[in-house]
């Protein structure tokens, strides 16, 4: 038998704090598509420049430590609203991919195919973040406060 939706209402979620959070992981996901389109320029203008920010792997590794888990909270979130589980799984394959082109693809794929493998990873996370940010919007129950 499926699960369906849970019997139990769904704990009252600060619409702030989903909107917050899905607008955080949009961002990081446009700050590592940035990244990865503008580097190649950087390196090849200014070489000293990987060497001031200790190198493109601390990069990747402080984007994982942020995108990880703002992704997983915002789209726990998200889902506990809408149970979509697909804008889950696309938001957790987008996260696999990001992570599996940073840990096994840094410095040892061709820099095209790291880029674009990581280029797809970061829209396939910030799609599931906008649909996690749509969807909410449509479903989102407002209770008033029992003072209003």
């Amino acid at each position: 038998m499926l699960p369906g939706p849970s019997p139990w209402p769904a704990p009252a979620i600060p619409m702030s704090a989903s909107r917050l959070l899905d607008r955080i992981a949009i961002s990081l996901s446009a700050i590592c598509i940035v990244h990865c389109l503008a580097v190649p320029l950087v390196v090849a203008v200014l070489p000293i420049a990987v060497l001031g920010f200790g190198g493109e792997s601390h990069f990747h590794a402080a984007m994982l430590w942020l995108v990880v888990p703002v992704s997983v909270v915002g789209l726990i979130m998200g889902f506990r609203e809408h149970h979509r589980a697909q804008i889950v799984v696309a938001g957790a394959l987008g996260m696999a991919v990001i992570t599996y082109a940073s840990i096994y693809g840094h410095g040892q794929w061709p820099f095209s195919i790291e880029m674009i493998v990581s280029v797809v990873g970061s829209l396939l996370l910030a799609g599931a973040h906008w649909a996690n940010f749509v969807v909410v919007r449509k479903v989102h129950v407002h209770h008033p406060h029992p003072h209003c």
